[in-house]
C-alpha cells in the first residue's frame, strides 16, 4: 500500500516536472481558450452519408454545446473509404471485410485564408458478412459509423492539440 502511495507521488511530481497538462478538462480556466477556439470552427466539404456522419461527429466534438460563436476559421474535410475483404473460407466466400476510412482536412484562417494546419487520418473499422442482405447492410452501416466517430474524434484531438500550442487569437 505504502509503495502505491509512493510510486503515484512520484509519478504526479515526473509530470508536473515535464509541464504535463489536460488540453481539455472537465471544468477548469486553462481549457477555456481552446474550447473557444475550437467552436470557432466552420466545417466545409464534407459529402455523402459519411461525409455527414463525420460532420456530425466533429460538430458534436468541437462545440459540444452549439454555442453561437462567429467562425474564424475553416475546416475542410475530403473523405475516402474502401471496403477490403478480410475473412475469407475455403469456398471463397467472403466473412469479413475491413472498411478503411482516410480522412484529408486542412485547417485555415477565415480572414486571411492561411494554412494553419494540413494532415491525414485513417481509421479502420470491421465488419462481420452473413448471407443476410439486411444484416449485412446493417454491419456495413454500423461500421461506417463507428469509423465516422472514430475519424471525428481524431480531427478533433488534431485541433485540439494544434490550438493548445499556440496562443490564443483574440
Amino acid at each position: 500500500m505504502r509503495r502505491r502511495h509512493v510510486l503515484l507521488l512520484g509519478l504526479g511530481a515526473a509530470l508536473a516536472g515535464c509541464n504535463f497538462r489536460p488540453m481539455l478538462l472537465a471544468k477548469g480556466s486553462d481549457d477555456e481558450p481552446v474550447r473557444a477556439e475550437l467552436a470557432a470552427i466552420e466545417i466545409r466539404g464534407s459529402e455523402g452519408r459519411l461525409g455527414y456522419l463525420i460532420r456530425n461527429a466533429l460538430l458534436d466534438d468541437l462545440n459540444p454545446q452549439s454555442l453561437p460563436v462567429p467562425p474564424r476559421y475553416i475546416l475542410a474535410v475530403r473523405v475516402r473509404s474502401r471496403a477490403s475483404a478480410l475473412g475469407i473460407q475455403l469456398d471463397s466466400t467472403i466473412t469479413r471485410y475491413n472498411l478503411s476510412v482516410l480522412a484529408a482536412f486542412q485547417l485555415r484562417d477565415k480572414e486571411t485564408n492561411d494554412v494553419l494546419l494540413n494532415s491525414t487520418l485513417e481509421r479502420i473499422s470491421s465488419y462481420n458478412v452473413s448471407r443476410e442482405p439486411y444484416a449485412d447492410l446493417i454491419a456495413s452501416q454500423t461500421a461506417e459509423r463507428r469509423a465516422a466517430n472514430l475519424v471525428g474524434a481524431g480531427i478533433s484531438t488534431l485541433l485540439a492539440a494544434y490550438f493548445a500550442r499556440e496562443e490564443p487569437v483574440t
